[in-house]
């Protein structure tokens, strides 16, 4: 029983949203406790004008009195309850108000019930402050009344002034967080979600295209017309490695035919020869003229097996090592003077009229032996399909672009249209019976063709309107600036 996994995607969607969630509580508690402790300053700043009220009002009841009864009233109980009373109706109804001596002993508290023997408040925290600065606040736990109080004392030449509000009823509701802000904590943190599961799907794109892809391959499925690749680095990136897929498939595709073409092609001259070496084995009184007729048979036929090795020793030398080729200055004309002098005897024999029109001094670089087998493979070709009295031309019809250009055709019957698109596959026959008849290795279009590509050039084919097949190609004049252009393309 397979275990349940949860998707790449999910798993980035699950980290980010912990992060997300833990970072968007961290960042709302430390907002929460910003903003209070700003509203506990701007309540601590409303609490100055209350020991200022207080205090003129203590100052202007001790000027009425005799200088001799000031300082006792100062520190009387019930002269201080009677003046905090009389400003009261100015002051929060559940403000507590302590006064303290320049010592800090408590003279009157309005809810502590106690005379002046309460202990010293110097160690307080509001008062340390005022004692340096000339006020303080504090927001702490009172011992006298058991409530946590937020604390706001002033110092004055005569006296300390303090008074306090209680935390729970007077101090939390105000600067506990309203809806608002609970609203826009989740607005901002829906958003942030909202981005985040955004960047995640254009992230995860690839990779589920990438999952695609493999899942088809795993399943045989070669369309990858279909997939949605996103526009950018890793889009590119796994287009590439699908492109490379189907390069891949062609070319196995491609050697797999290949080597069944060369089976194919191996199997007639070697069960030529067995079946020609058998007969000889098995018939004691065979005369000498069918003994030679048989001999000469076999031997046409390794000579045919002969001529496809060769051939597909080129063809794989030029595909696989074709920087293991020497070049050098080829005279066109000489190459193809030598050709019609090797193939003259064919030539006569099919009563074929060869006609050269090149400059005699036109030169290129390139291999000798590959130009050599490029333009004797073309002429072998309309040997073998033209037919007997037909004629071959070799017109140069220009140079330009580094590329020396050239017309080669005969006046034989040609090609059919659903031929002419793969006369230069290899073992590709128009005719089977005609190619082996000749002993031709079907492989010398396919030669022609990485003869010209390898030289830099272009080639292509088709039938000419009044009979006969054409083709037009190109080979660089000067081979190493051909290969320079073509690298910094």
């Amino acid at each position: 029983m397979s275990k349940f996994k949860i998707s790449y995607k999910y798993k980035i969607l699950l980290y980010f949203l912990v992060v997300l969630i833990a970072t968007g509580m961290l960042f709302s508690y430390i907002l929460v406790k910003r903003e209070q402790q700003l509203k506990l300053e701007r309540i601590t700043y409303q609490m100055h004008p209350y020991t200022d009220l207080i205090y003129s009002q203590i100052k202007r009841s001790i000027q009425r009195l005799p200088a001799n009864m000031q300082q006792k009233e100062l520190h009387s109980t019930e002269f201080l309850s009677s003046i905090v009373d009389s400003v009261c109706l100015f002051l929060p109804s559940n403000l507590r108000i302590t006064i303290l001596d320049t010592s800090a002993w408590v003279v009157y508290d309005n809810l502590s019930h106690r005379d002046s023997t309460l202990d010293n408040h110097l160690n307080r925290p509001e008062l340390i402050e005022a004692e340096i600065q000339g006020y303080g606040s504090s927001l702490r736990f009172s011992a006298t009344l058991g409530k946590e109080y937020l604390y706001h004392a002033k110092k004055y030449p005569d006296l300390f002034l303090r008074t306090a509000l209680e935390y729970d009823t007077a101090i939390l509701p105000v600067i506990k967080s309203d809806k608002t802000y609970q609203i826009y904590i989740v607005v901002v943190f829906l958003l942030a979600l909202a981005v985040l599961i955004y960047i995640i799907r254009t992230v995860n794109k690839p990779f589920s295209a990438l999952k695609e892809f493999i899942n088809r391959v795993q399943h045989g499925d070669e369309n990858f017309d279909d997939l949605e690749l996103p526009k950018d680095e890793l889009g590119e990136v796994i287009e590439k490695i699908v492109n490379a897929f189907r390069q891949q498939e062609v070319s196995k595709k491609y050697k797999q035919e290949l080597t069944h073409n060369i089976a194919h092609e191996l199997k007639t001259p070697v069960s030529g020869i067995r079946g020609y070496l058998e007969t000889l084995l098995s018939q004691e009184k065979i005369d000498k003229e069918q003994s030679r007729f048989f001999l000469e048979r076999a031997y046409a036929q390794t000579l045919r097996l002969n001529a496809i090795i060769n051939d597909m020793a080129v063809l794989n030398k030029i595909e696989e090592a074709a920087d293991k080729f020497e070049y050098e200055k080829i005279n066109v004309w000489k190459c193809l003077k030598e050709i019609e002098s090797d193939l003259s005897y064919k030539l006569e024999e099919n009563n074929i009229r060869f006609v050269v029109n090149i400059e005699w001094e036109l030169e290129i670089e390139g291999n000798y032996l590959l130009i050599y087998s490029l333009f004797k493979n073309l002429i072998d070709n309309s040997i073998d399909h033209a037919g007997k009295g037909s004629e071959i031309y070799i017109f140069q019809t220009g140079i330009s672009d580094n590329q020396a250009r050239f017309t080669y055709y005969d006046t034989g019957k040609g090609v059919s249209e659903e031929h002419i698109g793969r006369i230069f596959e290899r073992f590709y026959r128009v005719e089977q019976g005609r190619s082996r008849k000749s002993g031709g290795s079907g492989l010398g279009l396919s030669i022609v063709r990485n003869a010209v590509m390898l030289h830099k050039g272009t080639i292509s084919v088709k039938n000419r309107y009044n009979g006969g097949l054409q083709f037009d190609f190109s080979l660089a004049i000067d081979l190493a600036k051909a290969r320079e252009e073509s690298s910094g393309r």
